[in-house]
């Protein structure tokens, strides 16, 4: 098989297996079905992807990356406050409230340490954010006298408070959206 094959085929097994992820939970994301809906013998999908914590680190990894570097994307496109946030709020509360239920209440406690692995990915996305944030204080866009790192800090607080909660995606996205969109207005930038 040529590396490319069996890349093609990795990003095969990592997509149907996220699909299955998404539909069924950590618990439902079962070899045998996985291999015979990509067609293949359990032992080469073995082969292909490692072991199954291997395939789970990717599927985090990809939902990552598909969720929120396209959330957070608009923050460091716009250089107006208001339209990134805006931007931001609104594919943020169109991001899948269930992916991050995923991560944090089945992947994550699952295998730890995958918690890490994407934790580095997402602390390098802060850094640009915090770094935004602090070229609109200099430009005097949003308030000067606050701390920005508390600032995402308490977002990103109010985000795993409400991803941990009982309460329906619906009930999380109301309650985040009036949550996150004080917290905006309270350092400035008027929505």
């Amino acid at each position: 098989m040529a590396k490319s094959d069996k890349a093609e085929i990795q990003e095969k097994v990592t997509k149907i297996a996220m699909d299955m992820m998404l539909k069924f939970g950590l618990r439902g994301l079962n070899m045998v079905e996985l291999a015979r809906e990509c067609g293949l013998a359990k032992a080469t999908l073995y082969k292909i992807i490692g072991s199954k914590e291997d395939l789970v680190t990717e599927i985090a990894l990809e939902i990552f990356r598909i969720n929120i570097v396209a959330v957070l994307d608009p923050m460091m496109k716009h250089d107006d406050p208001v339209i990134a946030t805006k931007q931001f709020l609104d594919k943020y509360f169109d991001y899948a409230i269930e992916s991050q239920k995923i991560l944090i209440n089945q992947i994550y406690k699952e295998y730890p340490l995958i918690e890490k692995d994407v934790e580095s990915n997402y602390n390098e996305m802060i850094v640009n954010i915090q770094h935004r944030f602090k070229t609109w204080q200099d430009k005097k866009l949003i308030r000067t006298d606050i701390e920005v790192d508390y600032i995402l800090e308490a977002l990103e607080a109010l985000n795993e408070f409400y991803v941990r909660s009982d309460y329906s995606n619906e009930e999380i996205i109301r309650r985040m959206r009036a949550a996150f969109i004080s917290v905006f207005r309270g350092i400035g930038i008027p929505l």
